[in-house]
């Protein structure tokens, strides 16, 4: 498994949290960031930050912002 590194911020721009998700390493670098990271977006209306935890694995996490999902896109 994979680490991934989350970091959450308040619409404001002020911290919230971190945290650590696990993706599969048999992902590509496109489906990581544009199909199972934004499933583990946990707390929808915060800004969601995403990075690479350096744990040497593949495949290599681009650092991506993620926008509050508006709630009638859930």
């Amino acid at each position: 498994m994979k680490t991934v590194s989350v970091t959450y911020f308040k619409p404001s721009g002020k911290y919230y949290t971190s945290e650590e998700i696990e993706i599969s390493e048999g992902l590509n670098g496109y489906d990581a960031l544009h199909k199972e990271i934004p499933k583990h977006h946990r707390i929808k209306n915060m800004f969601m930050v995403v990075q690479d935890s350096e744990d040497g694995k593949e495949p290599y996490i681009v650092p991506g912002l993620f926008p509050p999902t508006i709630p009638w896109e859930v």
